[in-house]
């Protein structure tokens, strides 16, 4: 049987790797992940483990990172066949053209995908055939037809956490990380999510892309990991939205406190959310909730980003979370191309007025997997000369005369937020050249919040922003991480900021 390896270059576990792997096991092959930070010697940790197939998780921006030791790797390996899955190969399959480094792609959910194309491989035969995957004919990437997806998710094994909790620091956190559900309600347009709807779902009848583990699976799935990793003391659901299906939350309150007992922490999307719902997540043992804010204009929200949060959701909800006494963060978004900067002003006041724990805020990106980014580029309104690497806290892609108040704005909006007189304050530091006191301060606020707010505690927080300190510099042991040319310099990229719940 064949041996894959996954290599990682954050120190994160990441479910769509723990999932691929427990799939690949369940067929026979052996596999195994290697987390840069976590490895002495990560290229010989990788070589040493002798793979067949390397498996690489892409977001766009951060494809090529892996580019030169799997340059190193083929030297010793000349069998080593590369896949690449994830969001970016999954709507942009031209870095097959990089043949040197790819051999495939997989579009979309990858579980059977994966296991039919290692087989192939192993076996020698064509790949052309399989469904999800892609590949190069004539110089030309060719994506086949996608599958239908998995409908009960009760039918897939356990994810293989063993993968990841291998190394101390990831087994000895204090917080679990784990998915309940694959989809959104929502078909926000600065997202994926309509886009995987339309290209995997929509031509399929009686399939769901919304689906949700049963509770009776999901706490067996968690018990599990307890039963061999009893250090954890909280639970992050990585969903999309916790309350996915009407009834589901109602069933969760009941169970989960008799089965597991620990407290958690969750997204929800709030234009789903009533007072009952609130008060099961809070009898369940909700310590926390997250949801995308985004922009405090209505208008911007609604008919730009078909958010579907009218005005009323976000004053009504946010009280009925006082109320409940559940902790609540927002999400928000700077710098879309259809907003001002007076409206940016307006979702700091929005969330000065309902007054969160916490505000996440990230830089709008126009990404090709999404509607509003493919307008984007469209509409030339993209500075496609300008490499940003892959982070959401750093700079702005967009042609905008503005930029450098956007991106100062975003490092500073929790001053505008929480500090009395702040806006007024705000509205004169962004004028400012950008500097590095304004990315420590957003470094502060977003680590406090997220480490305190969320319960992940300032400790580990800390630790893990050390474990990846070769990223402030874009280097660490096993290479220099480049994008386009320019070595990453983001400290923010390393936190664990649970925004890998956002589809």
């Amino acid at each position: 049987m064949a041996r894959i390896a996954f290599p990682v270059t954050t120190c994160h576990e990441f479910e769509g790797v723990k999932v691929l792997s427990a799939a690949l096991k369940q067929a026979g092959h052996q596999t195994d992940c290697f987390v840069t930070s976590e490895e002495r010697d990560f290229a010989g940790a990788v070589r040493d483990y002798e793979p067949d197939v390397i498996g690489l998780y892409a977001t766009t921006g951060q494809e090529k990172w892996a580019y030169p030791h799997i340059d190193s790797w083929r030297r010793e390996f000349s069998h080593l066949k590369v896949v690449m899955g994830g969001p970016h190969p999954s709507f942009d399959t031209d870095v097959l053209l990089d043949e040197e480094y790819v051999d495939a792609t997989i579009k979309g959910e990858a579980e059977q995908a994966l296991v039919d194309l290692v087989a192939a491989w192993e076996a020698n035969l064509s790949i052309t055939d399989i469904p999800n995957v892609g590949y190069l004919r004539q110089e030309k990437p060719c994506q086949n037809p996608i599958r239908p997806i998995v409908q009960d998710l009760d039918t897939l094994p356990f994810p293989d956490v063993d993968i990841f909790y291998k190394y101390p620091f990831l087994r000895n956190k204090r917080v679990l990380q784990v998915h309940a559900s694959r989809g959104c309600q929502n078909n926000c347009t600065y997202c994926t999510v309509p886009l995987m709807k339309k290209e995997w779902v929509s031509d399929r009848k009686r399939e769901k892309f919304n689906r949700t583990k049963s509770v009776d699976y999901l706490c067996e799935e968690i018990l599990d990991i307890l039963a061999r990793y009893p250090n954890f003391r909280m639970v992050n659901f990585g969903d999309a939205a916790l309350n996915m299906y009407r009834g589901w939350v109602d069933e969760f309150a009941e169970k989960w406190p008799k089965l597991v007992g620990l407290p958690f922490a969750c997204n929800v999307n709030i234009n789903y959310l009533n007072e009952n719902d609130i008060v099961c997540l809070k009898r369940a043992g909700c310590a926390s909730v997250q949801f995308g804010l985004e922009s405090g204009s209505e208008d911007v929200r609604l008919h730009v980003y078909k958010k579907g949060y009218t005005d009323d959701h976000v004053e009504r909800i946010p009280r009925l979370f006082k109320k409940h006494k559940i902790a609540f963060r927002t999400n928000n978004m700077m710098g879309s191309p259809v907003e001002t900067l007076d409206d940016m002003f307006a979702t700091a006041r929005v969330n000065r007025r309902i007054r969160p724990d916490g505000c996440t805020v990230l830089i709008y990106r126009p990404f090709k997997s999404t509607v509003l980014g493919r307008e984007d580029f469209e509409l030339e309104r993209v500075d496609v000369g300008k490499d940003i690497g892959p982070s959401l806290h750093h700079d702005s892609q967009l042609l905008r005369d503005d930029v450098r108040e956007i991106v100062n704005l975003q490092k500073l909006f929790n001053l505008a937020v929480y500090l009395p007189g702040g806006e007024a304050l705000v509205r004169r530091l962004i004028r400012l050249p950008r500097n590095p006191i304004f990315e420590w301060i957003g470094l502060a606020f977003l680590w406090y919040q997220h480490a305190v707010v969320s319960g992940y505690g300032m400790s580990d927080d800390f630790k893990l922003g050390l474990k990846n300190l070769g990223q402030v510099f874009g280097r660490r042991v096993g290479g220099t991480h480049r994008y386009g040319g320019e070595s990453t310099n983001q400290f923010l990229d390393t936190l664990d900021t649970g925004l890998d719940a956002r589809v």
